[in-house]
């Protein structure tokens, strides 16, 4: 963004502010200096980089997507530990990033932005942060995840519980579980990590499933030393390997989701996650309780490799009856039943629509982003808000998938996003057409409905009114495909002056 061709920006104005400093953040950032912009800056409420790699450090936290697909493109890693990398190295490979690509020194760490607003007269956006200090720029990209905002159960009595209690994505490692009556309240992704992790540390650990889930075995494993030496050597071979993941999950994962209707290939998966959990779960009552009765990706598919076997530890209970209300030191379940607890964890999952509206965002003529989305969160091609003009979504509705990597999704956004910052530059006001938005989200909607997302079962998926926003119906090189290129014709294009 040169100033002979876009015209210089007075001193205190940025090209463009970046809201977060995790995966989207850093390669906003990235993306960014490559485009030629230097004058931005990243503002990040933690104490450190990696967002969702930051928060989350619960134990055994680690990524369901195998680590050379999840990571970016441009910098592929030979020298992963392990097939699933823990959250440690997810971390440090982000703030690798940083550094390498020099992006470091525009991050400001403890920096909340408490709100953004439109300034309708000189046509910026202005971040008020927490302190009282502001941030004005011609564009703002909101870079934050969906997995670190905690959804808390709505559970009588929770305040009173006479012990420690913690979300697992705010965990107290100043909390000492050894020998210790513990309540893990929910059973998916992230408990089915952690749960392995405390049964062999606490006295008693009692797991409170609300739904099973299918699981399939993770196959997790170290990589050799010729292995990593392989990757390192030839990236082609990286390359190649990435691409393989990727396509199991385009050709194997997604059949499974991409319409509600039976198929011979879903029954198959249903019927070998299933003998899964038969010849891995001892107990009988226990494996009968744990095996689904809805279509497989209905629900998040989970991997693991040790849960079922630490549910076959003599200290660990499943408790599939409902929990009427917490009582001083215990968990009373609706059959009446007190169950003694020294701490409680709550694996209770994350608010992914509500993290959009955590920063108050406000577009011209005072309208909020919530206010727009008073009925449904939308956006153009997932990035892009009617009535927000120069404000961008890395991850914003109908973006999420279950069958690839979220930072294939973030680079494809981010490919429709720096057009746009170029295109409009310092003077020019880019947005879509409300026209446009309605156009895409009816298709996005119409196709939702053919999704085994939209069946019967619950999940956090749907919301109550029947409304998919989190995710998107069609595969991932259809994503890619389509963030190609600005369809120019969606937007308009008006100068500020």
């Amino acid at each position: 963004m040169s100033d002979t061709v876009n015209g210089a920006a007075p001193a205190d104005v940025l090209d463009v502010i970046v809201i977060g400093a995790g995966f989207a953040g850093v390669g906003a950032a990235i993306r960014l200096r490559e485009a030629g912009i230097e004058k931005f800056s990243v503002f990040e409420k933690a104490a450190g980089i990696g967002g969702t790699w930051w928060h989350n450090t619960y134990p055994g936290a680690a990524c369901d997507i195998a680590s050379h697909l999840y990571c970016y493109s441009f910098e592929p890693n030979p020298n992963w530990s392990r097939k699933y990398s823990p959250q440690a190295e997810i971390q440090a490979y982000i703030e690798h990033c940083a550094e390498k690509y020099d992006v470091k020194r525009h991050i400001s760490l403890n920096a909340t932005v408490e709100q953004c607003r439109f300034d309708d007269q000189r046509k910026l956006w202005i971040a008020q942060l927490a302190g009282g200090a502001t941030a004005t720029a011609h564009h703002l990209i909101f870079a934050t995840g969906g997995l670190h905002l905690p959804a808390w159960p709505d559970i009588p009595g929770m305040a009173s519980f006479a012990g420690p209690s913690m979300h697992s994505a705010q965990w107290n490692h100043a909390v000492d579980f050894k020998g210790k009556r513990v309540a893990v309240i929910g059973s998916a992704a992230s408990a089915i990590q952690l749960i392995p992790e405390l049964a062999g540390i606490v006295g008693q650990l009692d797991v409170y499933q609300r739904t099973p889930n299918y699981i399939a075995p993770r196959n997790d494993r170290e990589f050799t030393p010729r292995e990593k030496a392989r990757f390192a050597r030839w990236p082609w071979w990286n390359r190649l390997y990435r691409k393989w993941i990727f396509l199991r999950g385009e050709w194997l994962i997604f059949p499974l989701v991409k319409t509600r209707e039976r198929s011979r290939w879903r029954e198959r998966v249903e019927a070998m996650l299933r003998r899964h959990v038969q010849k891995s779960v001892a107990d009988p009552q226990a494996r009968a309780a744990m095996i689904p009765d809805y279509p497989a990706g209905c629900k998040r598919l989970l991997i693991a490799d040790n849960f079922y076997q630490a549910m076959n530890r003599p200290n660990v209970e499943l408790v599939t009856v409902g929990i009427d209300r917490i009582e001083g030191n215990a968990i009373v379940t609706r059959d009446g039943s007190r169950h003694p607890a020294d701490i409680i964890v709550y694996a209770t999952g994350f608010d992914t629509e509500n993290y959009m509206r955590q920063t108050r965002i406000t577009g011209p003529g005072g309208v909020t982003l919530s206010e727009l989305w008073s009925d449904l969160p939308r956006a153009y091609k997932g990035g892009f808000v009617a009535g927000l003009p120069n404000f961008y979504l890395t991850t914003g509705p109908n973006t999420g998938v279950g069958t690839t990597s979220v930072v294939y999704m973030i680079e494809a956004q981010l490919n429709l996003i720096i057009e746009a910052i170029t295109r409009a530059g310092r003077d020019k006001l880019i947005e879509v057409t409300d026209e446009a938005s309605q156009r895409y989200n009816k298709e996005i909607r119409g196709a939702l409905q053919n999704t085994v997302w939209a069946g019967e079962c619950k999940s956090w998926y749907k919301r109550p009114d029947g409304e998919i926003a989190s995710l998107y119906p069609y595969n991932a090189r259809t994503y890619l495909k389509d963030h190609r290129r600005l369809v120019m014709s969606d937007f308009t294009l008006r100068d500020i002056r």
